[in-house]
């Protein structure tokens, strides 16, 4: 990637001829202006290209300006700051990025370290583009669900469960039987359409006993998440637009992590909607209604997993039965 110099800025600045590029995420419009190239190869493997405003909805607007800095050294999430006031969010990243949320102008204003985009682009991805998306998209046509996700011939199976009941484990196993990651953490889904859904910040992040246990320890490096130091398997290298949007398979609940064998346990709706709510974080209501989705997909029918404790067992039943 290329890094523009002080005096290329300079001229763009007196010229008034900033860049500017138009990207299509899901359902949605994004115009990326910045003082240098070197985000735009960013964007490019997150979203497709758009051809330009058409009318509509105000698109989102990013506004970015690279700067020196320092390279992203260590765990550089350890020093993520989220600030929240009524108008939107402040994102920092320690000394190599910021980035100013605005919900009322659809806008995201950020000054990032030309280092971080050169030598850890997942990271300035993540925090530069993904998160702050994810936080506007999730107040116009899209709800925010704390799940993990994995697609797979038929669609995408979604696992939701409270913190720590061990979704990225399931997906991590269902990652090495062939399926494809969509969501860690956070999925997006369509308020039109619940079927729709689309990833948030793809990532996958694990604790260091679970990434021993599936044996990919040496595919991972140094993260910190939750508040506490993790491991993550870089998903950004191989990204594309594509990998990002998938159509609902299935539902998976996690319920008795303990309990033997595993098991599916179909749950009517009214059951469904309350297991549901056991996954539930407070960013979901932010500006949202997440008991709509529960309530959809209520009705088309979903699971329980009982016994996750016996991963083969229970990546087996998921394959197998739901997939």
């Amino acid at each position: 990637m290329r890094v523009w110099t002080p005096a290329d800025r300079e001229r763009l600045r007196e010229n008034r001829r900033l860049p500017v590029r138009h990207f299509a995420p899901p359902r949605d419009r994004l115009v990326v202006t910045s003082d240098d190239l070197s985000p735009f190869a960013l964007a490019e493997k997150l979203w497709d290209d758009a051809p330009g405003f058409d009318g509509g909805p105000a698109p989102i607007r990013f506004e970015l300006g690279v700067r020196p800095g320092p390279p992203a050294g260590g765990v550089p999430e350890r020093d993520l700051a989220w600030t929240r006031d009524d108008d939107g969010w402040d994102l920092a990243l320690g000394d190599l990025l910021h980035a100013r949320i605005d919900f009322a102008g659809a806008r995201v204003k950020a000054r990032v370290s030309g280092q971080l985009l050169r030598t850890d682009p997942s990271v300035a991805a993540r925090y530069l583009f993904e998160a702050p998306a994810a936080a506007l998209l999730s107040r116009r046509k899209w709800q925010a669900l704390h799940a993990a996700a994995v697609v797979g011939p038929r669609g995408a199976l979604v696992i939701r469960g409270a913190p720590g009941a061990g979704k990225s484990t399931l997906a991590a196993a269902l990652a090495e039987r062939g399926f494809s990651i969509l969501a860690d953490e956070s999925l997006l889904v369509a308020r039109e359409d619940p079927e729709d859904l689309a990833a948030a910040v793809r990532d996958l992040t694990l604790r260091d006993d679970a990434a021993r246990f599936l044996g990919v320890l040496d595919r991972t490096r140094p993260a910190f998440s939750g508040g506490e130091p993790k491991r993550r398997i870089d998903l950004f290298p191989e990204s594309a637009p594509g990998a990002r949007r998938a159509r609902l398979a299935a539902v998976v609940l996690l319920g008795d992590r303990g309990r033997t064998p595993p098991a599916l346990v179909p749950l009517p709706a009214e059951a469904f909607a309350a297991a549901f709510r056991d996954g539930e974080i407070p960013q979901e209501r932010d500006g949202a209604d997440p008991d709509s989705v529960a309530r959809a997909w209520g009705a088309r029918g979903g699971f329980r997993l009982d016994g996750a404790r016996d991963l083969s067992g229970a990546v087996t039943l998921l394959a197998e039965r739901v997939m």
